[in-house]
């Protein structure tokens, strides 16, 4: 599996996706104070308030996901590889909502 070009390529941009997240994340993550702004919209305005660890839990979730679609890529990729190829796009999709999600919350609180 790891000798192919086409994983190779799913698994660098999920990597490089993830590792963009998480340079937005670390530095600023001590200034994320109680409460701060997780959703809202322009007609309701504010829904969900929460704190640091709502934040990281968020985050951690969509790291969760990514490690068990790239175990089941991993498993799967001998007998259906459409299904493998399809996780790991899938984990693109992933990380790149992960880093909308911490890019929005961080530039609003």
């Amino acid at each position: 599996m790891i000798r192919k070009k086409p994983v190779l390529l799913l698994v660098g941009f999920n990597a490089l996706f993830v590792l963009i997240t998480l340079g937005l994340v670390i530095p600023k993550l001590g200034g994320l104070t109680y409460p701060s702004i997780i959703h809202f919209d322009k007609w309701n305005g504010v829904d969900f308030l929460g704190n640091r660890a709502d934040f990281l839990g968020v985050l951690l979730a969509g790291f969760a996901f990514i490690v068990m679609n790239v175990i089941l890529a991993w498993r799967l990729f001998e007998k259906e590889r459409f299904t493998a190829y399809f996780f790991l796009t899938a984990n693109i999709l992933i990380a790149i909502l992960l880093l909308i999600f911490s890019a929005t919350v961080i530039g609003n609180n």
